[in-house]
């Protein structure tokens, strides 16, 4: 009876550490077509859809990484589609991966939250696309994943650990923040009262406003230089900032806006869009000629 309970728990014993070794296995790698390398040899995917009334309430998005697509219309209904993606070994892992995404909702009188979790969010990722009413006030706080926000005129709040950021056709005040990544900005209004913040610690930073922005600028790199194109300051001066970047203050009109760009490792460019602040579609990140730059202090 001992040697047959001795057997029974060591047979016991093995299956658990099989099980242990199987949980630990590692997902493999995938690919994407352009060549960027994923955890997760095999991919699953599914879509939910969700629409809400936000009736002036702030719309959150927040979590996961994955892309953010939204355009605003003149709607009242906010529609979005979420994807989502679970990476894995193999198709049952992936499957498992996908089945633990979890799209959390909770709405206040102020505010309606979308919280996306996994208990593996090095395999899981969501992508949001859609229509939000254009007057929307939007928070997005994701670890990673490229953002794209078109036409949406309600004050912008961006935070990623890694992505690139491209707004066009702002109109109210805005905050972005980033770890890695590029951001540019397109406003087709500039509000006196807005405030404008767009900082990250490794990329580019691209800003376009309208011909009769009323501002004062502060533009500031570590590494890099600062140009500028069809702005007509009625003040401005730049200075060296360490061995290798810049510090550019100027002023548009009064000065009534307030707009502050920093970045530590990067490019930061200022630009004019066209009559109504509007600019071709493929220029957001066009580079500048390159007598275009403000290279020496104390510029005029």
């Amino acid at each position: 009876m001992t040697i047959a309970r001795l057997l029974a728990g060591a047979i016991g014993l093995l299956a658990l550490l099989l099980g242990l070794g199987a949980c630990r296995q590692s997902p493999g790698v995938g690919q994407t077509e352009g060549g960027t390398l994923l955890p997760g040899a095999v991919e699953a995917s599914d879509t939910l859809h969700r629409g809400v009334l936000l009736a002036g309430r702030t719309m959150i998005l927040e979590g996961l990484s994955g892309r953010v697509s939204l355009q605003g219309a003149d709607v009242d209904v906010a529609r979005l589609r979420f994807v989502r993606v679970g990476r894995g070994a193999d198709a049952a892992a992936a499957r498992r991966t996908l089945r633990d995404i979890q799209l959390r909702e909770e709405g206040t009188t102020g505010s309606f939250r979308y919280r996306m979790e996994a208990r593996q969010p090095a395999l899981a990722r969501v992508h949001v696309e859609g229509i939000v009413p254009r007057r929307t006030r939007l928070i997005l706080t994701r670890v990673g994943g490229d953002v794209n926000l078109t036409g949406i005129e309600g004050p912008l709040r961006v935070q990623l650990a890694a992505g690139e950021v491209h707004i066009r056709e702002a109109a109210d005040s805005l905050e972005i923040r980033l770890q890695n990544g590029s951001a540019s900005v397109h406003f087709r209004r500039l509000p006196i009262d807005a405030v404008v913040t767009i900082q990250t610690e490794n990329g580019d930073l691209w800003l376009t406003l309208p011909p009769e922005a009323d501002a004062q600028l502060q533009a500031e790199t570590a590494a890099g230089t600062v140009r500028v194109a069809g702005l007509h300051f009625t003040e401005r001066s730049l200075q060296p900032r360490e061995a290798a970047g810049a510090r550019f203050a100027g002023k548009l009109g009064q000065g009534r806006a307030r707009i502050t760009l920093r970045t530590a490792h990067g490019d930061i460019v200022l630009r004019s869009g066209g009559p109504n602040g509007m600019i071709p579609p493929d220029t957001l990140l066009r580079p500048l000629p390159p007598n275009t730059g403000l290279q020496e202090p104390g510029v005029p």
